[in-house]
C-alpha cells in the first residue's frame, strides 16, 4: 500500500471559516488561555493570550470548536475520496506543544496511480485541487500511515515508495519528531538517543519491557511490520454542515462567502457518493430579536429543475432565494442539509448534440423563476394517459421528474383548446378525415365524439360532433 498524508497545521482556524491574518484560535485549560493557530508569522503557538493582547491589540481571538473541525474534516475527506477509496483521518491533541491539535488526513493512492498516469501526475492533480479547498498544509507519501504522517509533519516532500527504504530514511531524523509522550521522549534522551535510527537499532523486547508495549507497537506500525487497523472513512448517508459565523450578519450579501464554501463541500460530497440531488435545505439561525425574544429560524427549502451536483449551480439557486428573503433578525449560524439523492442528469450524448446547452439554460431559467416567485407560481404542462382532450393534460411543477408524466401517442392536436367547447349553430364545411373518441365510462364522464379539421372564417379549427346529440362543437384552434 502507498499512503499520502496531508498535515493541516492551521486546521483549527480554517474550520471556523476565517483564515485572515487578524484572526487566531485559542485553547483553554482552567484559567489559562493560549494561542493554538493563526498569525504564525507573528505569534508562536503556545503564547499566552494576555501577552498577545498587549503586543498585538489588533488580533481577534476565537475559541476552538471541535465540532466544526470534525465537520470540516468530513468535507475534506469527501474531496479526497476521488484519489483513493481508503481514507483515514485524525484530529488529536499532542501532549507536547501546549496540547496543540494535530489534523491529519491519509489517502491510499497505490490503487489510483494507473488511473492518474503515475505518482507525479497524481500529485500534480492533487496539488491543484487542494489549493481550491482553501486549506493550507504539507503532504508526504510513504508505505505506512505512521511514516507518511511523520514525513508530512516535518516537511519531507520526497516520496518514499518501498517499505524497505524506510529504515534508511528514518535513520537520520531527530528523535523529537516522533509523536511520543513527553515521558517516553525524556527517558529515551536520558540514555543518549537523539536519532530515530538509534531507537530502531535497540531490541524490541528490551524496549517493551522498559518503555511499554505501546512503543514497540508504534515502531512496528512505523516500519510496516504490523498492520494499522485504524477505521477507514466512508461517505455518510446524508450531508449535514453547520458554520457558526464569527459575528452577526444583518444582510444576505454577507452570507455568500460561507455559502460558497458550503456548496463546494456539498458538491464534493455528491461526487464522492457518485450521485446528485434535486432538493436541499438551508437554515438560517438567528439570535434574539430587538425585543429580547428568541427569533425563530429561517428555513429555505430549495428545489432544482433537474438533478445536479455542480457547486456553482447550487450557489446560484441559494443566491436567488436569499435575494428575495428578508432577514427578520441578524444571522449567527448557517446549516445546510441534504438527505434525498438521485442520479445526476449527466447521460451519454451524441458527439455533435447541441441541445445540452439549451437544456442547461432552460433549467437555470426555471430555477431562477422558482427561487424568486415561488414553486407554486411557476408551472408547466404535462400529459395524462386519457384520450379526452380536456382531460389529457394537467399543470405540474416545472421540476417534477419526467417519469411522473405519461406520454400518449395520438394524431396531431392543437395546443390552444377551448374549455368548455363552444357550440356551433351550423355544420362546419371543408371537413377533413374524422378521429373517433370514446371513453370516460370509468369516471362518469363518458364521451362519444367524431373530431374533424375544419375551415371557419379563413382559420383552421378543431371541431367535433357529439354522436349522442348530433350537435357540433368547437374545441381547438391551430394558431
Amino acid at each position: 500500500m502507498l499512503w499520502l498524508c496531508l498535515h493541516l497545521p492551521q486546521f483549527s482556524l480554517e474550520a471556523l471559516g476565517d483564515a485572515s491574518a487578524s484572526q487566531v484560535v485559542t485553547g483553554r485549560r482552567g484559567a489559562r488561555r493560549w494561542v493554538i493557530a493563526g498569525a504564525a508569522d507573528r505569534i508562536a503557538p503556545g503564547t499566552d493570550w494576555g501577552t498577545v493582547q498587549v503586543l498585538h491589540p489588533d488580533l481577534r481571538a476565537a475559541e476552538r470548536k471541535p465540532r466544526a473541525e470534525r465537520e470540516t474534516m468530513q468535507a475534506l475527506a469527501a474531496w479526497a475520496w476521488r484519489y483513493g477509496s481508503e481514507l483515514v483521518w485524525e484530529i488529536t491533541e499532542s501532549e507536547l506543544d501546549f496540547g496543540l491539535p494535530c489534523a491529519l488526513l491519509w489517502v491510499e493512492i497505490g490503487a489510483s496511480l494507473k488511473l492518474y498516469g503515475g505518482l507525479e501526475a497524481l500529485l500534480a492533480h492533487l496539488d491543484a485541487g487542494f489549493a481550491e479547498t482553501g486549506h493550507v498544509g504539507s503532504l508526504a507519501v510513504a508505505p505506512t500511515l505512521e511514516a507518511a504522517a511523520l514525513f508530512a509533519r516535518i516537511g519531507l516532500a520526497e516520496p518514499v515508495i518501498e517499505r524497505e527504504q524506510l529504515p534508511a530514511v528514518l535513520d537520520a531524523l531527530p528523535l523529537a519528531s516522533l509523536m511520543l509522550t513527553p515521558r517516553t521522549l525524556e527517558a529515551l534522551k536520558a540514555i543518549g538517543l537523539s536519532r530515530i535510527g538509534e531507537l530502531l537499532a535497540l531490541p524490541a523486547a528490551a524496549l517493551g519491557k522498559r518503555h511499554g508495549a505501546q512503543l514497540v507497537t508504534f515502531l512496528d506500525r512505523l516500519l510496516g511490520r504490523r498492520p494499522d487497523v485504524r477505521p477507514r472513512w466512508r461517505p455518510p448517508a446524508k450531508f449535514q454542515r453547520r458554520i457558526d459565523l464569527l459575528g452577526e450578519v444583518e444582510y444576505t450579501e454577507g452570507l455568500l462567502f460561507p455559502l460558497q464554501r458550503m456548496t463546494r463541500e456539498l458538491g464534493n460530497f455528491l461526487k464522492a457518493r457518485d450521485t446528485g440531488l434535486q432538493v436541499f435545505r438551508l437554515t438560517l439561525l438567528h439570535g434574539r430579536a430587538s425585543g429580547g425574544r428568541l427569533q425563530a429560524d429561517t428555513v429555505l427549502d430549495l428545489r432544482l429543475a433537474t438533478s445536479a451536483r455542480d457547486p456553482e449551480r447550487l450557489l446560484r439557486v441559494l443566491r436567488e432565494q436569499l435575494s428575495c428573503t428578508p432577514l427578520p433578525a441578524p444571522v449567527r449560524s448557517l446549516r445546510l442539509n441534504a438527505e434525498q439523492f438521485i442520479e445526476p442528469a449527466t447521460g451519454q450524448r451524441d458527439l455533435f448534440d447541441a441541445t445540452r446547452g439549451d437544456d442547461e439554460a432552460w433549467s437555470q431559467l426555471v430555477e431562477k423563476l422558482v427561487a424568486r416567485l415561488g414553486a407554486e407560481a411557476v408551472t408547466s404542462l404535462g400529459l395524462i394517459a386519457d384520450h379526452r382532450p380536456e382531460r389529457s393534460w394537467r399543470t405540474r411543477a416545472c421540476d417534477a421528474p419526467p417519469a411522473e408524466v405519461a406520454r400518449v401517442t395520438a394524431p396531431p392536436r392543437p395546443i390552444w383548446l377551448i374549455d368548455p367547447p363552444k357550440p356551433l349553430s351550423t355544420t362546419p364545411k371543408a371537413l377533413a378525415a374524422a378521429e373517433r373518441l370514446e371513453g370516460g365510462w370509468w369516471d362518469g364522464g363518458d364521451v362519444l365524439r367524431d373530431y374533424y379539421h375544419a375551415d371557419l372564417h379563413g382559420g383552421r379549427f378543431w371541431v367535433f360532433q357529439d354522436r349522442l346529440t348530433s350537435a357540433w362543437f368547437l374545441q381547438g384552434i391551430w394558431a
